[in-house]
């Protein structure tokens, strides 16, 4: 009796912990999103809105200098704190496969060298920083509460998804691309892995709101039925060796730059790269998501949606390239947009009887996208949706499409960009313990 007594109570204190470090790790996930929200778009919208309100050729020298300078400078901190090129996606996935969830304060250094990068113009995303910051919040949190370690990689995941959420306005596909991507199950623990992710998107939505922010202005309708069994199927399959190219392109472009030159100048090189495409191009600079926006509203022709859908690629390819920081997930899902962008008004041109909202492929295009390069088919379909409201115009195409372009990316690529396995991950961790990585997503 008095041991049964004492296991309750050492269960009833254990439960106790992991809800409150739940609705900590929830609610601090939400304001990292607000603090790096500020530090990145507003700081990035307050240094581009010169440049931005002139012609090409005169904003040419604010565009060129932002990103080369801005850019030399974070690489000149990344080449003399080596440390802090750990981080993003992957260096999360590396503590709960090595350290069991043990992410140390230090590694927020990465997340504002991060949200430097995205306001000075670098092709990255907000979305892994925030993953890197809910993941920290909740490994400190446990690791301080003394949590036994299948709790801490519980809260771990659970900040994983606050972060997610609170990034995307997307509780449900926080939860989801956690089970995906970052090792999740459907038992007890996703319990905290819920909470904390609704509890990150309140918080978030709560201060800044935009729980929509790719709504169409008007009101979409399903797709006819030949556009369903056509279209969305070959979409789907020629969405699946677009990602592999994406790949290619980006682990391609990174063996391009001298590796003799130090990391300061070989980073402020990718910036003026990136600046002299945003001369042109200013849709590629930063996360770009004002570009999806114009997508929604018809305001860009076929033509404009296939070169941006290739200087996306390029511009994220050469920051990450240079040794840059940031995240990958807005890259994907502006790729993804531009690409259903051009599948959508292409055939609307030729067809639009077939395709009479050509709007409802820019979404589709971020669902085939995030299946085929991230390897979130699921929890994509459901971040789309949520960051839309297009349910039920998105789920019946997005599952046709997206399962298309998710199965047939197994076969072109076995590994998403982030490269997820665990031998792929234990291989990094030891070069990195021989010399820190210089690519953080």
């Amino acid at each position: 009796m008095l041991k049964h007594s004492r296991r309750n109570r050492t269960l009833f204190v254990g439960n106790g912990q992991l809800i409150l470090a739940t609705l900590a790790t929830g609610a601090l996930a939400g304001l990292g999103a607000v603090g790096f929200h500020y530090l990145a778009d507003r700081f990035g919208e307050f240094l581009f809105t010169w440049g931005e309100s002139h012609r090409a050729l005169t904003r040419l020298p604010i565009v060129l200098t932002l990103p080369a300078l801005g850019l030399g400078l974070v690489g000149l901190i990344l080449q003399f704190i080596p440390e802090s090129r750990k981080g993003g996606v992957t260096e999360v996935l590396t503590s709960m496969e090595i350290e069991h969830g043990i992410i140390p304060l230090r590694r927020m250094v990465n997340v504002f060298l991060s949200g430097l990068v995205l306001a000075f113009g670098g092709s990255v995303g907000p979305e892994g920083p925030m993953v890197q910051m809910g993941a920290l919040a909740g490994s400190l949190l446990g690791q301080r509460l003394g949590m036994t370690k299948r709790h801490l990689q519980t809260i771990v995941r659970a900040g994983v998804a606050a972060g997610i959420a609170a990034a995307f306005r997307s509780p449900a596909g926080g939860v989801l691309l956690t089970l995906e991507i970052f090792g999740a199950r459907f038992n007890q623990d996703l319990t905290a892995v819920g909470i904390a992710a609704a509890i990150g998107y309140l918080t978030r939505t709560a201060i800044l709101g935009d729980a929509y922010p790719f709504r169409p202005p008007g009101v979409i309708d399903p797709l006819p039925l030949t556009a369903l069994l056509v279209v969305v199927p070959l979409m789907g399959a020629v969405a699946a060796p677009a990602g592999h190219f994406f790949i290619w392109m980006f682990n391609r472009v990174g063996t391009m730059f001298p590796s003799k030159w130090p990391l300061s100048l070989r980073v402020g090189f990718g910036g003026l790269l990136v600046g002299v495409i945003g001369i042109w191009y200013p849709q590629v600079l930063s996360a770009g998501y004002p570009v999806i926006e114009q997508g929604l509203r018809g305001g860009i022709v076929f033509e404009l949606f296939v070169v941006l859908l290739g200087l996306k690629m390029l511009a994220t390819s050469i920051t990450f390239g240079s040794g840059a920081v940031g995240g990958l997930f807005a890259p994907t899902l502006v790729i993804g947009a531009m690409y259903g962008g051009a599948w959508g008004y292409g055939i609307h041109r030729i067809l639009p009887q077939v395709v009479p909202q050509p709007e409802i492929f820019v979404l589709l295009g971020m669902v085939v996208m995030f299946g085929s390069i991230v390897k979130g088919y699921w929890s994509g379909l459901l971040m789309v949706a949520d960051m839309s409201g297009c349910y039920h115009q998105l789920v019946l195409p997005g599952v046709i499409a997206g399962g298309v372009s998710y199965f047939l990316s197994w076969e072109i690529h076995d590994r998403s960009i982030f490269g997820l396995t665990l031998d792929q991950v234990q291989r990094r961790r030891e070069i990195e313990h021989a010399e820190p990585a210089e690519v953080s997503v």
